[in-house]
């Protein structure tokens, strides 16, 4: 409902348009108390905020048009519209005078009561409109300049085209992206662009011609920014209008190239890697083959020799043969464990559900004579996880993390083997736990290389394979395998493998 403020001395005309405007449906508002007094008629104004000020004439056409006057100097009450009732017909001296003034009308209360209510309301109306316009264009206007914002800091580029597929607007971002060529997303100009490749399958072309929406379409462009090509991902969706008819495309865009290279060069990278690797598995397999017949030979003629010729050999002899003996063997056990340690990344698996404690059994019965000569107290723990793996490279797991606690025990000190267990979020997780030598600290990743070693071969016998070999193992499961010790303490390593429901 609009507002009319009325500024009439009290009286029956003023009683009789307050009638009428109520008839009209409208409710004049009083202005506050003190308004006629001298400086306060601005505040009074301001303060009802109307659509219309009606101003009384009486008798005293100066005060009136004083009163338009002093109105049309206030910054916020010139924008109000002012209407001057007079109690007679106004002559045409008279209507210049109050227009002078700054009036947007005047009445004459001499008129019928209901044609002075319906000028006076069409004022108000009109003028409500035009507040409540200003108002929405001002929070549009807002609203866009919010937008403009937005899609300027935008940090992908935007570009936006019409129905003909010309672009109507880029974000800053787009522009970098593309330097002068901007034409590359999209018709620059004309209807037709020139210089795209593939336009009938530009991803803009297809939202806003066709209609589709595209997802991660790649395009090429040369842009000065650079110097040289560029690879763009874009999305793309078309704009519709209010009646649903295509009115356009929005494209949001990136310049993925260093990143889409970088992923070439590491597939490039990973695909030599695999390829040497390929060549340094069947170099060990044929390096392998090639050494088991003369090992076995030499062992064999060592044997030979100090069986036969025992008697006619000095002590030096007999010790040298027997290091060549021993030697060779050694040698044979390090190759058969580098071929475990390939055939380990490369055997397929036929996962199963395995109850954990069996391929410890089976571990344990291959290293039976290794338990009984270092006398060996291994307590397996009941209720262990269920996980899913192969059987049989969970006895070649088992059998080097049991088998390597044997060798790193301490001198003196009784044998002590632990192997607990249990399921959580996480997955299956087993603890083998040992009072033997202990790992320094900072050894505790290097362990798992290949051919790492704590201690010399004199001291303790191995390839150093076997942590390996078991951190291999693991990992082909989905597992990870971890390690916790102290020197002169033990050992706990902790295995994390996918849990299974029980068979």
């Amino acid at each position: 409902m609009a507002r009319i403020l009325l500024l009439m001395d009290h009286s029956l005309d003023r009683v009789k348009v307050v009638t009428a405007l109520r008839e009209t449906g409208q409710s004049p508002i009083e202005p506050a108390p003190g308004w006629d007094a001298p400086g306060r008629l601005i505040h009074a104004v301001e303060r009802a905020t109307p659509d219309v000020v009606v101003i009384g004439c009486q008798a005293d056409l100066d005060a009136a048009c004083a009163r338009c006057e002093l109105l049309m100097d206030g910054e916020v009450t010139r924008y109000i519209p002012t209407l001057v009732a007079l109690p007679h017909h106004p002559s045409e001296e008279e209507a210049v005078r109050v227009f002078a003034a700054g009036a947007r009308d005047l009445v004459s209360l001499a008129d019928p009561v209901n044609l002075i209510a319906a000028r006076i309301d069409n004022m108000a109306r009109l003028n409500y409109l035009r507040r409540t316009f200003r108002k929405h264009h001002d929070a549009l206007r807002a609203r866009n300049e919010e937008l403009d914002r937005i899609f300027e800091t935008v940090t992908t580029g935007l570009a936006i085209v019409d129905e003909r597929g010309r672009i109507v607007r880029m974000n800053g971002t787009g522009r970098d992206i593309l330097g002068v060529q901007i034409g590359a997303m999209g018709a620059p100009e004309g209807a037709t662009p020139t210089g795209v490749a593939d336009w009938q399958d530009h991803p803009l072309h297809r939202a806003a011609l066709l209609g589709e929406s595209v997802r991660g379409h790649r395009i090429e462009v040369a842009t000065h920014r650079t110097g040289g090509d560029r690879i763009l991902v874009v999305d793309a969706e078309p704009l519709w209008g209010e009646n649903g008819q295509r009115i356009g495309g929005l494209a949001v865009f990136r310049d993925e190239t260093d990143a889409i290279r970088m992923q070439e060069t590491l597939r490039a990278k990973a695909q030599e890697l695999s390829q040497r690797t390929e060549e340094m598995e069947a170099f060990v397999y044929t390096a392998s083959h090639d050494m088991k017949s003369p090992l076995w030979t030499i062992r064999r003629y060592a044997a030979m020799v100090l069986e036969d010729h025992a008697a006619v050999l000095s002590t030096d002899g007999r010790h040298f043969l027997e290091r060549v003996e021993v030697n060779a063997a050694r040698l044979g056990r390090l190759v058969e464990d580098l071929v475990r340690v390939v055939k380990v990344g490369k055997m397929e698996l036929f996962l199963e559900p395995v109850e954990v404690e069996r391929p410890i059994r089976d571990a344990l019965r291959n290293l039976d004579a290794a338990v009984r000569q270092a006398e060996a107290k291994v307590t397996i723990a009941p209720g262990l996880p269920v996980v899913m793996a192969d059987p049989d490279r969970l006895v070649d797991l088992f059998e080097n993390l049991l088998g390597n606690a044997l060798k790193y025990r301490r001198p003196a000190v009784p044998c002590e083997i632990e192997v607990t267990g249990g399921v959580d979020a996480e997955g299956a997780h087993i603890h083998v736990r040992d009072n033997g030598l202990g790992i320094p600290e900072d050894q505790f990743e290097r362990i798992f290389g290949l051919f790492q070693r704590l201690h010399t071969r004199d001291q303790i016998e191995g390839s150093g394979l076997g942590l390996a070999i078991v951190q291999r193992v693991v990992e082909r499961h989905g597992g990870h395998i971890r390690v916790e010790s102290q020197l002169g303490a033990g050992s706990t390593f902790h295995v994390m493998l996918p849990a299974a429901e029980a068979p």
